[in-house]
């Protein structure tokens, strides 16, 4: 029964159980303050009666027995403390009853049944008031509270009875009152918790819409933020700012997919170009179709040249595997004017069409870089652009110390590199134009590698336009490195 209970409970709304728990304890809070407040109404009526009985009995008490029989008896007893409703008796010791009076008001009630009311028995009651029943052979339906004291000039008592049939009808009354009240303010209360509960779950259901969304695939989706600082507000900004990483994630993650899926392409393109060369020369020469001497060592010398390309090739990838990784750097402090300075002689023996020159601006050129690695990217730049100067042109390496930071610049005044393509040539394989095809000896790598180390120095890398013609690469440098 239990485990049914709780399987129901817990297939309905939020919202029936938040606006049926809070009327219920609304309702159980109405009926206990009710319930009080009644049992404090009719303490408070039963005191006022038991006040007026006491008042009124120490008064008659001290009364001439004679006079008071005779007002008793004439009808003519004078009670301006009791109400118009009344009973009063006389009794002798025994506690017969010889005298009575009754309210003209009252002449229609049960007469209360003092039987066996002797004065032993009034002594004991020590004048506190207490409740009889209606005497059977009369009319029934009135319920009396009486007080019973001794006559002090007399062996006898004297009794007053009032009726408490009023005060249970204004209990009764209260309690219809009340229950009616109450019921309403339940109605009400329970309406208004709805209304409330609602509006303040509706904007759950915006969650519950946006996460369909993102379910779907609409990474872009986002809460509307206009509930300030209330727990919605701040659930709203907590799920908007997961969104925002998730869509970043996916974004980072549908990029990266897209390049490896781009690079494999690239890397299956630039390899199966050398293997099926050397297949080729293979073949020829398994099959006798190279058979002088002349033509075999062209052969090999082909072989050979497509076999340095192919290790060149492969050690490029292996080198941006590895920043990539790790990006670990053997950081020294190093005269980058004295590294532009060897950079330079090896590209002056390498190619004597260019003319090639370093340009210091400043004085101090020292910062914390790997050797090495800085060397390979200016050996890359340099080379990529003596590669496509015009012969009798100059490729100028210029450095220039600017604070904490390094600034280093390859120009050249080829052909340059139109603006729209200047974000790609960083890419790995992308070569800007037909020009730059492999004809020249590059395999595309060359400017990835570069960004690559530049960035695991903590630094930046640009393309720009060379002012009379040609393209500028920039490297910014910090001077040293920071640690994470």
């Amino acid at each position: 029964m239990k485990q049914k209970f709780l399987a129901g409970w817990a297939r309905i709304s939020l919202r029936a159980k938040l606006t049926s728990l809070s009327v219920g304890l609304i309702g159980m809070l109405l009926a206990v303050s009710s319930a009080g407040t009644i049992a404090l109404l009719g303490t408070y009526l039963q005191q006022s009666t038991d006040t007026l009985l006491i008042t009124t009995a120490n008064e008659l008490r001290t009364q001439d027995p004679l006079k008071l029989e005779a007002k008793v008896a004439s009808g003519q007893l004078a009670l301006p403390s009791l109400p118009s409703d009344y009973y009063i008796a006389i009794l002798d010791a025994d506690g017969n009853q010889f005298l009575g009076l009754i309210s003209s008001t009252g002449g229609g009630r049960a007469i209360p049944n003092f039987s066996n009311l002797t004065l032993e028995t009034v002594m004991a009651t020590q004048g506190t008031p207490f409740d009889i029943d209606v005497e059977s052979s009369r009319r029934m339906g009135t319920e009396w509270r009486m007080i019973a004291v001794p006559l002090q000039l007399a062996r006898g008592s004297v009794v007053i009875a009032l009726p408490t049939n009023s005060n249970r009808q204004i209990l009764a009354e209260y309690a219809v009152i009340g229950g009616r009240f109450g019921i309403f303010l339940v109605v009400l209360s329970g309406f208004s918790i709805w209304l409330t509960i609602t509006s303040a779950l509706r904007p759950l259901k915006e969650v519950e819409r946006t996460a369909e969304a993102v379910q779907a695939g609409k990474f872009s989706s986002r809460l509307l933020s206009k509930h300030g600082k209330t727990e919605i507000g701040r659930l709203n900004n907590a799920l908007n700012s997961m969104l925002d990483s998730i869509e970043g994630a996916v974004t980072g993650r549908d990029k990266t997919l897209e390049q490896m899926r781009r690079f494999v392409s690239d890397a299956s393109h630039e390899l199966r170009t050398p293997l099926v060369t050397v297949r080729g020369y293979a073949e020829l020469y398994r099959m006798g179709a190279i058979t002088k001497k002349q033509d075999v060592a062209e052969a090999m010398q082909r072989i050979e040249s497509e076999a340095v390309r192919m290790t060149g090739l492969v050690e490029s990838l292996l080198t941006l595997t590895r920043m990539d990784e790790s990006g670990n750097l053997d950081l020294v402090k190093t005269d980058l004017a004295k590294l532009a300075d060897l950079v330079i002689k090896d590209a002056s023996v390498a190619n004597q069409e260019v003319n090639f020159r370093v340009v210091r601006l400043g004085k101090d050129f020292v910062a914390e870089v790997d050797a090495d690695r800085m060397k390979q990217v200016l050996t890359n730049l340099v080379a990529n652009a003596s590669r496509f100067a015009p012969a009798g042109s100059e490729v100028s390496l210029e450095i220039d110390g600017v604070g904490k930071n390094l600034s280093i610049k390859v120009i050249d005044h080829g052909e340059g590199i139109p603006e729209p393509l200047r974000g790609k040539v960083f890419e790995r394989f992308y070569r800007a134009d037909n020009s730059r095809n492999r004809s020249t000896g590059g395999s595309g790598l060359g400017l990835a590698i570069a960004k690559s180390i530049v960035t695991a120095h903590q630094g930046q890398i640009r393309v720009e336009e060379t002012p009379d013609g040609g393209s500028t690469f920039v490297i910014e440098l910090p001077t040293s490195q920071t640690t994470s």
